[in-house]
């Protein structure tokens, strides 16, 4: 894993004193059997399984079952020539996140890091990235949950999973 998403996971641990759930492993190595490529290149080496809705954001929202669901899942790779699991997935920031992550993996499929920096779209999402979770008002998390719950409706049985395991955890 690249220092600077270990940084990441230090920092998150840190600001709102929050783990990944221990459940995540197991469901980070079976998403990878069913996704062992690079969703953007195709690569199948140095991946990461991306949260297109970072964990902290939903678990702090209120719906842990976004960590473990594998439709908020996607296979990213960290290689330095391309980096699209901090590029595409993150716009360059681990504590933000890219919203529109699967149209950016189809229009920036096999190109670099330079190339993909040097892209005035991608400079504009990079610019106006969403908040890190620290920064949003009471109105931006009620209306992030609003679009969790309409792109991604709950799964009952994964929900009481995830709070279980949370639970036994903490």
């Amino acid at each position: 894993m690249p220092l600077a998403h270990l940084t990441a996971e230090r920092v998150i641990r840190q600001k709102f004193e929050l783990d990944r759930s221990s459940a995540w492993p197991d469901v980070a190595k079976s998403f990878r059997v069913t996704h062992p490529c690079c969703a953007a290149c195709g690569g199948t080496d140095q991946l990461n399984v991306h949260h297109k809705f970072p964990f902290h954001y939903v678990v702090l929202c209120g719906r842990p079952d976004l960590e473990l669901d594998p439709r908020n899942l996607v296979t990213l790779c960290v290689h330095h020539d391309c980096e699209h699991h901090v590029l595409l997935g993150h716009l360059d920031d681990y504590e933000s996140y890219n919203p529109r992550v699967l149209k950016f993996v189809k229009e920036y499929a096999r190109l670099t890091s330079q190339q993909i920096r040097a892209d005035p779209i991608w400079q504009a999402a990079a610019a106006r990235k969403p908040k890190h979770f620290d920064q949003m008002s009471e109105a931006e998390i009620d209306a992030f949950k609003r679009i969790l719950d309409a792109k991604v409706p709950m799964n009952s049985a994964l929900m009481v999973k995830a709070v279980a395991v949370r639970n036994e955890s903490g």
